[in-house]
């Protein structure tokens, strides 16, 4: 199924005046301008090779398109293994209107350029697929519309010479038929989405873990595991402070280790041919980012892919008419749709990209933010390397990097801490066959795989964090892969300090969902795999929430106590524990980001590693703020702002 390019804006216009008409002037000068512009660009129509066109584009000749550039787009089709008019449409070569006013006037039917009235299809997904559906009673008898393409359209050829008379069907354009068609499908897709991950396992979502005590007694032990560690009493310390060195040790040596494992090389993938490629579906859910609609739409023209095999998929809230409007205007030459998502609750990320994903006709599936600058070749790299690694990598996950990190100290951190996460932490991860918490974006899917797990979870903040758990406890493998998409990082305190506590209640929901049942998790995970997931949400979240006091515990005993000068065993037990863990913490702290700063280049911005305690302090606040929100506003989606800055060229960073 081909979607080409249409104004998704109009998805709620079902009536408006009815249009029909032939191929006239007008239309054959705009399809001479848009054929001349080509011929005048070059674009190797010079190498086109003679020889019989396809049915489906040979009727262009007839109304003055020039042999050359038919010819150019059947060895297109040829070498990317498509259809001769999805390559001709997809390259842009010949506009969708005039494409399909020209072939309703060789067939001598009716074209219906403005609204019309179809019969509510039994499967609308199906009736998108197939492209035809059953028009509504009206006063010419017209019973069928199509909006053909391939061999459907060499299929309606011979129709229309075997009908006696006038044949009673008419023809439109593609991006007009799923306007009229997709209503259904989207207030459909809409009241699913929510609930995608409940369908297919209702224990492991986000809004069935809060609705119980599972909260309330997190709380309440770890509040009563802190009490104790400031206790007067030796023995309760200890008590205390063994099963916390060893959760935060856990976290350190996993840090380290995924360090010291990141200097695997990656797996590598020879290139495939464009007739190898599979058809490639990208979502970008979007809200308030009419801003940067334009810098969008340019990276994604800037990716190396076959047009023909590219379905992109906006999804823009229904209240949010300036994102839809500057896309519309501004959208990427690649074919490409704009959803407009009902309104509905949860109002979040994982909702639009569910929304999205039954329109979806990619064998593969890639998820990418507004603000995202991805590397030109990233999707040829992971179509090469899914074709060549086992069914059970179900996802691949670039490097996200900053290019804004010069901005303030601010950025410069984020810039490190991403190089340290990306660059380092996730490559260990994946070199040691553990499970990863995907990021938000630039993560590349087996659609099949993803459908598997119930796509993403609406009521999880970090959706993408959740999802490379379940996909690890479905038994599949996430990767990282040798590609990255450049990203801003947020300029302002207040900025930086909502994101951050989304991200950390996103975790804390994360850690509910999939610890209520520790013997399950260590069923599905293997023991090695389920430690390291409990090391992670440690290390992720109880870290931050604890650190301020441990720190605080730390240096007054080191200065007014006995931590420094033991006498009994217990105390030499308790210095041991304290020293070790601190040291250890500290390194772990530090390395990542120093190998990462080296492997990103970013090793101009190191003056920021000297803020490291204003950052820990940050993410500490980030923290607590986030423990309050998962009380009172559990499933809140506090939105990140783009495009109020500069960012690098993106035409030097490749």
């Amino acid at each position: 199924m081909s979607l080409y390019s249409f104004d998704g804006f109009s998805t709620g216009a079902r009536r408006i005046r009815e249009e029909r008409g032939r191929l006239d002037r007008r239309h054959v000068e705009a399809l001479s301008r848009s054929v001349g512009l080509r011929l005048r660009c070059g674009g190797g129509l010079q190498d086109a090779l003679p020889g019989p066109l396809p049915t489906e584009i040979a009727f262009l000749a007839g109304f003055g398109v020039p042999m050359a550039l038919l010819q150019y787009a059947a060895k297109l089709a040829r070498r990317q293994g498509v259809s001769a008019d999805a390559a001709l449409l997809g390259e842009g070569l010949v506009d969708e209107e005039v494409f399909y006013r020209a072939l309703a006037d060789h067939l001598r039917v009716d074209f219906f350029s403005g609204p019309f009235e179809i019969e509510p299809p039994a499967d609308a997904m199906l009736a998108l697929a197939r492209g035809y559906q059953r028009l509504a009673a009206n006063p010419d008898g017209l019973v069928w519309l199509f909006a053909p393409r391939g061999g459907v359209i060499a299929g309606l050829m011979g129709a229309a010479r075997a009908s006696n008379g006038r044949p009673l069907f008419a023809i439109t354009t593609p991006s007009r038929f799923l306007v009229a068609v997709r209503w259904e499908a989207l207030q459909s897709a809409a009241a699913a989405a929510p609930f995608c991950a409940e369908r297919a396992d209702p224990a492991l979502c986000a809004r069935r873990a809060l609705e119980g005590r599972a909260l309330a007694i997190a709380i309440a032990g770890n509040a009563g595991l802190l009490v104790a560690l400031f206790a007067p009493l030796p023995l309760l310390v200890l008590a205390a402070g063994l099963p916390l060195a060893t959760a935060f040790l856990s976290a350190v040596f996993l840090r380290l280790f995924a360090c010291a494992q990141s200097f695997e090389p990656q797996a590598q993938a020879a290139p495939l041919a464009d007739a190898r490629l599979p058809v490639y579906t990208l979502i970008v859910p979007l809200y308030r980012e009419a801003r940067v609609a334009l810098q969008l739409a340019q990276a994604i023209d800037r990716l190396d892919y076959p047009r023909a095999k590219l379905d992109v998929i906006f999804v823009v809230e229904q209240n949010d008419r300036a994102t839809a409007r500057a896309l519309t205007r501004n959208g990427p030459r690649a074919p490409h749709q704009i959803l407009i998502a009902p309104d509905g609750a949860p109002r979040t990320k994982p909702r639009a990209m569910n929304i999205a994903a039954p329109f979806a006709r990619g064998a593969l599936l890639a998820v990418f933010d507004a603000e995202d600058l991805p590397e030109p070749r990233q999707l040829r790299r992971a179509a090469a390397l899914f074709a060549r690694l086992p069914a059970r990598v179900a996802c691949l996950q670039a490097s996200l990097c900053i290019d804004n990190g010069a901005h303030n100290w601010l950025t410069a951190h984020f810039a490190l801490d991403y190089a340290a996460l990306f660059d380092v932490f996730n490559k260990g991860l994946g070199a040691m066959g553990l499970p990863i918490f995907l990021g938000g974006t630039s993560n590349h899917f087996r659609i099949e795989a993803l459908r598997e797990v119930g796509l993403w979870d609406a009521y999880n903040v970090t959706e993408d964090a959740d999802l490379g758990l379940r996909l690890a406890r479905a038994g599949y493998i996430v990767k990282t892969f040798d590609s990255q998409t450049f990203e801003e990082a947020p300029l302002t305190f207040k900025a930086l300090l909502d994101q951050r506590t989304r991200w950390l209640k996103g975790w804390m929901q994360t850690a509910l969902v999939h610890c209520r049942n520790p013997h399950r998790l260590f069923k599905d995970l293997g023991a090695r795999r389920a430690l390291a997931v409990l090391a992670m949400f440690t290390g992720g979240f109880a870290g931050p929430l604890l650190a301020p006091f441990l720190t605080t515990v730390f240096c007054y005993r080191a200065a007014f106590g006995d931590l420094l000068t033991p006498r009994t065993p217990l105390e030499v037990a308790l210095s041991t524990i304290w020293c070790f863990t601190a040291l250890s913490g500290l390194a772990a702290l530090i390395w990542p980001p120093l190998v990462g700063m080296r492997r990103r280049g970013l090793t101009r911005l190191w003056p920021a590693l000297l803020a490291a305690p204003l950052w820990q302090l940050m993410l500490s606040l980030a923290a607590w703020r986030a423990l309050a929100e998962l009380w009172a506003r559990p499933f809140l989606w506090r939105k990140t702002e783009h495009g109020l800055g500069p960012r690098a060229d993106p035409g030097s960073k490749f």
